[in-house]
């Protein structure tokens, strides 16, 4: 968790250089209210793992303490090449799996979501998935050292970020063995020839060997996105939706065996009679168009604001969270999730937003007096509220009575 936590701001940094490098080429591959919500669900996914790190830790620590097939060392160049190799085999069954099965899709196809694909959609995360650690025990078992293997999974995650870019082409040699910006857009992309291919983490050898590797190929630029649209900034319901819609298939099916079955089956599965009675809407890849919802500039900027001070504080929530009691680690989690679901009424230009800005801010406030904070966090975080009731209170007395949109054209790469 600490590997991640201080490569956070290499990440920032290297968004920020990516950004400023396809102005200058004319090639710009973000979008402003999609990058907020990508980096948002990353950090909504460090932030569950503080709440539920004890569900797979019990787990992990006895097959740790227990009776191991070998005697391995715990330290040396050799035991860190095996156990990256061994933690990336797991990870290409666990990642190959959750394309495979509905309720392991529910969790992963959060990072499938954005319809760009640029060094932020890297950070965004799965904010529910629990199981995953399933994959990993009987390495655990074999001997390897907890401490090396958990950091090889960091290193493992950390590694996957660089090759989530449109800027990088193809590596020569480098494309047989490990995943390069090429074979990961593959993975991306929602075109016909390339789903479900490319499963691994650093190594893109596994997919060679077990008949999932698809090239990147020139004739067929990728589409970005998932077969059923998001159509949403909205990081919660990102987090939920594909449960949402599994569940109602379940409910509505008619025999006991499909409400159970449709949770194991692959995505897009349905009980027999319902793809008729409950169509669903499919992208059309002919004609596509990516979710851009119409928003002012004034609300964009408030946004982006909001997005700013809110990762802030949840970057310094993950540092402090060792130090601070349970009741005021769920509490502030718990304004941080409604600060990040505040942002995407924001950039879908919500009139609601307005009422419930309000109210955020009003628990803020309150939580003040709750949570165990440093002077000069508590001073910054007064200064936040000072600013945000400023700027909240003149789109009250200006656009109380209307939606916060001005048409913006498609497709022009920025918000």
């Amino acid at each position: 968790m600490y590997i991640i936590l201080y490569a956070i701001p290499g990440f920032i940094f290297l968004i920020f250089f990516e950004w400023l490098y396809g102005l200058a080429r004319q090639r710009n591959t973000y979008r402003v209210a999609d990058t907020i919500t990508s980096i948002s669900l990353g950090s909504i996914s460090r932030l569950r793992g503080l709440l539920f790190l004890g569900f797979g830790a019990w787990f992990y620590t006895r097959a740790a303490d227990g009776n191991h097939l070998l005697n391995l060392p715990d330290k040396g160049v050799g035991i860190w090449i095996f156990a990256l190799i061994a933690y990336d085999f797991s990870y290409y069954w666990f990642h190959r799996i959750s394309h495979e099965v509905n309720l392991f899709w529910a969790a992963h196809v959060v990072h499938h979501q954005s319809e760009d694909y640029n060094l932020g959609t890297a950070l965004r995360q799965s904010g529910s998935g629990l199981f995953s650690f399933v994959f990993y025990l009987p390495w655990l078992y074999v001997g390897i050292p907890p401490s090396i293997f958990f950091a090889s999974g960091a290193l493992n995650l950390v590694y996957q970020f660089w090759v989530h870019t449109e800027h990088v082409g193809k590596l020569g040699p480098f494309e047989y063995i490990f995943v390069t910006p090429s074979n990961h857009r593959v993975h991306h992309a929602q075109n016909e020839i390339y789903i479900d291919r490319n499963y691994g983490g650093i190594f893109i050898i596994w997919d060679r060997l077990f008949g999932s590797f698809q090239e990147e190929l020139s004739d067929k630029p990728c589409i970005y996105g998932i077969r059923k649209p998001l159509k949403s900034h909205n990081p919660l319901w990102a987090n939920v939706h594909v449960y949402w819609f599994v569940l109602l298939d379940s409910w509505r099916a008619k025999r006991w065996q499909d409400k159970v079955k449709v949770w194991f089956r692959e995505p897009g599965w349905r009980p027999p009679g319902l793809a008729d009675a409950y169509p669903v809407e499919r992208t059309s890849l002919e004609h596509f168009v990516k979710y851009r919802p119409p928003v002012s500039k004034a609300v964009g900027h408030y946004a982006f604001f909001q997005f700013f001070c809110t990762t802030l504080s949840a970057t310094g929530l993950l540092i402090v969270a060792r130090q601070w009691d349970t009741n005021a680690l769920i509490l502030a989690a718990g304004l941080l999730f409604l600060g990040f679901y505040m942002q995407s009424m924001w950039t879908e230009g919500r009139k609601l937003a307005i009422p419930l800005e309000w109210i955020k801010l009003g628990l803020i406030f309150a939580a003040l007096n709750y949570l165990p904070l440093a002077p000069v966090v508590e001073l910054g975080l007064k200064g936040y509220l000072l600013i945000s009731i400023a700027i909240l209170s003149w789109f009250t007395l200006k656009w109380s009575n209307r939606r916060f949109s001005t048409p913006v054209t498609p497709e022009t790469g920025t918000d």
